[in-house]
């Protein structure tokens, strides 16, 4: 009893991990023979709780003084910059960002969730929607679900996959 307990406490720690994903933690469980879907559930709580500390913290973070000295610092080095450079590298840096604005715009918030697992990780796809001013609620809500389709889908795999195996 009291390892089945330790081994779902390790699944939840390992599935809260940055660098591993439920991708990784998911195949791991079920293949030491835990109940399917108990190992669904603690991936699931385990990869979401970090991403409600993360949108929660850095939203904080972004209203401290330190952020905003560090913002306004930014600014005007790139402003100093920008006057600098010459006419064509400022059209073209233009362009580039009018291009990631329309990528961002064109599949939004939930292209990011669902494929954030995938690319660049669940952790680091809600820093990067949050750096890209959405919303706390939207944030936590899409990778919610996103994490929810991924956890589905990878408990149903691992199971057929490692049955069809033994």
């Amino acid at each position: 009893m009291f390892e089945t307990l330790w081994q779902y406490m390790m699944i939840f720690v390992m599935a809260a991990l940055p660098w591993l994903e439920i991708l990784v933690v998911i195949p791991i469980g079920i293949g030491i023979g835990l109940n399917p879907v108990g190992v669904g559930v603690v991936s699931f709580l385990g990869n979401f709780f970090p991403i409600l500390l993360i949108v929660f913290l850095m939203k904080w973070f972004q209203t401290t003084n330190f952020y905003l000295r560090w913002k306004e610092k930014r600014e005007q080095k790139k402003a100093a910059e920008e006057t600098n450079e010459d006419l064509t590298k400022l059209e073209k840096k233009q362009r580039r960002n009018q291009r990631a604005a329309a990528i961002f715009k064109k599949y939004g918030l939930p292209g990011l969730a669902i494929m954030g697992p995938i690319v660049t990780g669940i952790h680091l796809a809600a820093v990067i929607a949050l750096s890209l001013k959405a919303s706390k609620l939207a944030t936590s809500v899409w990778m919610g679900l996103s994490l929810i389709a991924w956890t589905i889908v990878l408990t149903i795999v691992s199971y057929y996959g490692f049955d069809f195996i033994l």
